[in-house]
């Protein structure tokens, strides 16, 4: 496989093409926990991994971003030595500046390049950067790149990207500069070239350095976004001037689930697209990122000559022996990231420190190792979704004689009914990593054997993990909520319920939007009810949920807010909209009312027996608080 053979940038070789690409992890400047972070990473056969650092805090105050600075540079060299010994690079992706609204704590306002909104809409404007303040933060620039020179760095990645402060300066929309950084191409090029001419004098010109950048903001370029043809001319000012690499991204924060695209984005993401563009203009290697955690579409990608590298994040979060597995002919082990972006890029940017929804050790890998037990128990799981599986593999790992009971006939609980419509499909190769290393760990796992009190007395666990899960809301107070043409959400899906060609589909959770998306794409026409003022009233990340509201708008769709179910009629539905009833006609009705915990089982239980409840069981949320609860669980025990 192309994936495997090694390739060279400038005069750095690396051993395959797999790069870590650059994440802000906000654990620390290159302290011991953020060391054993990306070492992990080089241990499980990444051939370059890019850390994240900016440049300065002195604008943007703190952020997600290590800082290298003497007081951290041990650290940073510590890094690369243990790197160093896995045959693994060391690339430092420098950050000029963010530009996003971030501010110092002894600056008024916000700094950016040019006097601009905060965001649209906004009557804070951003304070324009000085000449003064520019040429201190390229200063700055270049002395991090020199102490990263100095503690062994193999490469410098420019960070370049995405509408922060570098691609602001770069691009129109929002570069209003009336001085020799704006206005003309050649202008607005001229902090990006001044940087990078500024670094090959501070390194060398065969130090191998990379510009990451957006080749396309993939929108409307006549309000100023990027668009494809100055991309390439980029891409051409780029070679001239000496870069080693490109690595091309896509979009912007004005359409953020690009740059991250979520589990939504199956086909081909737009990173491939401006790749393989931007590869047929210039003779530099070319890598991009996104979704490329996906063996069969990466290889094709190299196979075609689209890219030469392959950038993965997520899927080295959720998996850091990903290359590895796929150098021993073991990708059916591979731990499959399910692309939530709720603990790599949420998590962040509320300012804590990075995690994985299906990797609990992801962020903790000093700090939650599990120990081998020296006396083995008798361990029973109740309940084979994430949190279920996740506790019945640690379980089994820390050497504990493992049984999970699960009353349907296959793994993954509510998590596999999520997985079913076909923008979704990626996420049952988690559930093919479950069954995998279930079998490999000597799990044993009962099928269609719902647990109850009497038997698991009977089979007299040391220690039992409730994992029961939730199950869907159903109002008995609704007239004719037992009607044969009513049916969860979760039926739907599963495709257990005959389906008219018109439905209401009653909740604008995630659920319900989803399901409603599923019906509409097989040709249905949908009503979406729903009683909060806008759909999604419960928090859904940013990145999914603009993707998803784009989705949304689709010709068989109709949503319905601040409206309220009265009744359900055999013919429609009764809702109620400021104090006005309606009828909406309707072939099938479909409950996507919220879920809730199963506890039932515990309550009778938990006085009596070492139980210990997890996930949504506990309270309904998302599979990282399950998967995450559950590796606790078995810690604990």
């Amino acid at each position: 496989m192309l994936l495997l053979q090694p390739i060279t940038i400038g005069n750095l070789r690396l051993k395959n093409r797999f790069i870590m690409a650059a994440m802000g992890p906000e654990l620390g400047n290159f302290d011991r926990r953020t060391v054993d972070y990306y070492l992990r990473r080089a241990q499980g056969g990444a051939s370059m991994i890019l850390t994240n650092v900016i440049a300065t805090e002195a604008f943007d105050g703190h952020g997600p971003s290590s800082t290298l600075t003497e007081d951290s540079f041990e650290g940073f060299r510590s890094l690369v030595k243990e790197a160093h010994l896995h045959d693994c690079k060391i690339c430092i992706q420098i950050m000029p500046g963010v530009g996003l609204g971030g501010k110092a704590p002894d600056r008024a306002k916000p700094a950016s390049v040019s006097a601009t909104p905060l965001y649209p809409g906004s009557d804070i404007l951003f304070d324009e950067l000085t000449r003064e303040e520019i040429k201190f933060i390229q200063g700055e620039v270049f002395k991090t790149v020199a102490l990263a020179k100095k503690a062994g760095a193999d490469a410098v990645e420019l960070h370049a990207y995405g509408g922060y402060l570098t691609d602001k300066f770069m691009s129109s929309r929002w570069n209003l500069r009336t001085d020799e950084y704006g206005g003309s191409f050649e202008n607005r090029m001229r902090f990006l070239n001044e940087l990078i001419e500024g670094i090959q004098t501070t390194l060398g010109t065969a130090f191998p350095l990379i510009v990451k950048y957006t080749p396309s903001h993939f929108l409307p370029p006549e309000h100023g976004y990027r668009a494809m043809e100055e991309g390439i001319e980029i891409a051409k000012m780029l070679e001239q001037k000496g870069v080693h690499a490109l690595h091309v991204d896509a979009g912007c924060h004005d359409n953020w689930y690009m740059a991250m695209p979520p589990i939504y984005q199956q086909e081909a993401v737009p990173q491939l697209l401006a790749a393989r563009t931007i590869k047929a203009h210039t003779s530099l290697p070319v890598f991009t990122n996104g979704r490329l955690g996906d063996i069969s579409k990466a290889e094709a990608a190299l196979q075609n000559g689209w890219i030469d590298m392959v950038g993965v994040a997520r899927a080295l979060l959720a998996d850091p022996d990903f290359p590895n597995k796929l150098a021993e002919n073991r990708t059916d082990e591979i731990r499959s990231c399910i692309y939530c972006n709720e603990g790599c890029i949420k998590s962040v940017t509320e300012g804590e420190g990075i995690k994985c929804a299906v990797n609990p050790l992801a962020g903790f890998e000093s700090l939650k190792m599990l120990p081998k037990t020296n006396v083995s128990k008798k361990i029973l799981v109740i309940g084979a979704g994430p949190g279920g599986c996740q506790a019945a593999i640690s379980a089994a790992e820390a050497g504990h004689d493992v049984e999970i009971w699960e009353k349907s006939a296959r793994l993954g609980g509510n998590f596999y009914n999520a997985c079913l419509p076909s923008f979704k499909r990626d996420g049952e190769k988690l559930l093919q990593y479950y069954s995998v290393e279930l079998k490999n760990k000597g799990v044993r796992i009962k099928y269609c054997k719902e647990a109850n009190a009497a038997e698991v007395r009977s089979y007299a666990p040391d220690s039992v993990i409730y994992a029961a899960g939730a199950v869907p809301v159903k109002p008995r107070s609704i007239p004719g909520i037992d009607k044969a043409h009513v049916a969860a959400a979760t039926e739907v899906l599963q495709n257990h319920m005959y389906m008219g060609a018109r439905a209401a589909v009653i909740g604008a959770g995630l659920v319900g939007c989803e399901t409603a998306l599923v019906l509409a794409n097989s040709g249905k026409h949908v009503t979406i009810v729903e009683m909060a003022d806008k759909i999604l009233p419960e928090p859904v990340f940013i990145q999914n949920a603009m993707m998803l509201h784009q989705m949304l708008q689709h010709p068989n769709i109709t949503i319905k807010n601040s409206c309220k179910l009265m009744s359900i009629e055999d013919e429609g539905i009764v809702v109620e909209t400021s104090g006005e009833k309606e009828t909406l006609a309707c072939d099938n009705v479909v409950l996507a009312m919220g879920f809730r915990p199963n506890v039932q089982l515990y309550d009778e239980l938990k006085d009596e027996l070492q139980i210990t409840n997890v996930g949504d069981s506990v309270q309904v949320r998302k599979v990282l608080d399950a998967v995450h609860e559950a590796y606790d669980a078995v810690l604990a025990i």
